[in-house]
């Protein structure tokens, strides 16, 4: 891909991702509620954070920015109960739109201190075919990573990471006590 989506170093033994691309998303988890999570996440083009309180909420929300950004450009359209008033499908066929409304980029510097209590992720999702997204994440705390083909398969890849990273902070206050 064009955009250099990573470069790999070795520093002393261990290998250090550097991301460039124009949608990370830094994933901040801070809280585990069951099979399920809440943090805030971060993008380059803006300051603040936006707050979660679901793994669903984490997902909409990121695609919500896709959207917004037409980057990585959806495939198709999402299939709705509710009609859209004043859309013509025929209208949108063959029609390739570019609408990238952001801003000027953040020093990723600052992206990259973010930290989650529990667990830090940087997602890139490169492609968003067949109505899903296909990427890489990098689970940061333990420096790992994996591709995804679905978004599915990044809920799983997330959800393992804090599986671990739970069994690890129980295995260290036990062993304290």
């Amino acid at each position: 891909m064009a955009e250099g989506i990573e470069r790999a170093e070795k520093r002393m033994g261990e290998m250090i991702y550097r991301l460039f691309a124009p949608n990370l998303i830094i994933v901040c988890v801070d809280e585990r509620k069951g099979n399920d999570c809440a943090g805030k996440f971060w993008q380059q083009y803006e300051k603040h954070s936006y707050p979660f309180q679901t793994i669903s909420d984490l997902f909409f929300q990121m695609e919500d920015l896709f959207d917004s950004w037409n980057f990585p450009q959806s495939s198709n359209r999402s299939r709705t109960f509710i009609e859209e008033a004043g859309i013509d499908e025929s209208e949108l066929s063959g029609k390739r739109t570019t609408r990238i409304k952001r801003g000027k980029r953040a020093d990723i510097s600052d992206l990259q201190d973010r930290k989650g209590k529990l667990a830090t992720f940087v997602i890139q999702v490169q492609y968003r075919q067949n109505s899903s997204w296909q990427g890489q994440v990098i689970w940061v705390d333990e420096n790992r990573k994996e591709h995804f083909r679905s978004a599915l398969e990044l809920m799983k890849l997330m959800d393992e990471a804090l599986e671990e990273e739970t069994k690890q902070g129980q295995a260290s206050r036990s062993s304290v006590s």
